[in-house]
């Protein structure tokens, strides 16, 4: 009978160190990016690297268009991402583990439309674009968006300009975090003939490092007390 028990525990014990955490995120300049050699760097890398050697978890990290990071994280069992935005519709789907940014959004157009907004309201009598699943996406169908008269969708950051500039008659806005926009345009001139309209105001702008919520208790536990411990200053109320 002791032998059995120690067998199953020898057992728990190597499955335990075994366990790899999958960890997907996308490019979201300036937060993580790859540098000139093709490394995934950016302080929000840094902060989850940092993380996850305190808590000794071994872990692979790839690097995925928004969506199909989205959908993996929501489907696979023992998955992460970063850097994500947490809102109503998300907030029971994923463990919310730490923060590990903050971000902001705006309504930009082409400079040579003209457009102005002031209220979120002034936006529905435009067709605007947005990238599929990101918080943008979900935060303006909560706020009375659809994608029947107001909202097109697309896959990837790396079409807006051609979008925008392809279907003057069917688009006429975009929603970025501007941070991206910033980024892009010191080596893209075409990003120069944006222009920020209006800011999404009273959201929550925090941007989180969150795992589906079969990732194990103590790999959570152990990624609560190392963030605890090496960034004391930004707890999260779990």
């Amino acid at each position: 009978m002791k032998s059995a028990l120690f067998f199953f525990l020898f057992l728990l014990s190597t499955k335990t160190f075994a366990y790899t955490l999958n960890i997907v995120t996308e490019l979201f300049p300036t937060y993580q990016y790859l540098d000139n050699q093709g490394n995934l760097v950016g302080p929000t890398v840094t902060k989850v690297r940092n993380i996850l050697a305190d808590a000794d978890i071994d872990y692979s990290l790839s690097v995925e268009p928004w969506h199909v990071a989205y959908s993996a994280v929501k489907r696979d069992p023992n998955t992460c991402i970063f850097s994500i935005g947490r809102n109503n519709q998300r907030e029971d789907m994923f463990n919310w583990v730490f923060p590990v940014g903050q971000f902001t959004s705006s309504f930009y157009a082409l400079k040579s439309r003209n457009l102005k907004l002031s209220v979120l309201e002034d936006a529905l009598k435009y067709r605007t674009a947005v990238i599929r699943n990101n918080f943008s996406h979900q935060y303006l169908k909560e706020h009375g968006f659809n994608e029947q008269e107001q909202l097109v969708v697309i896959s990837s950051f790396s079409k807006v300009l051609e979008i925008l500039e392809t279907r003057k008659n069917q688009l006429d806005l975009v929603v970025l975090g501007d941070s991206q926009v910033q980024d892009a345009s010191k080596d893209n001139k075409l990003m120069q003939h944006l222009e920020p309209l209006l800011k999404l105001d009273n959201i929550n702008n925090q941007l989180y490092f969150a795992c589906n919520k079969s990732v194990p208790d103590f790999i959570v536990d152990k990624l609560h007390s190392s963030h605890k411990s090496l960034y004391p200053q930004l707890l999260l109320n779990r």
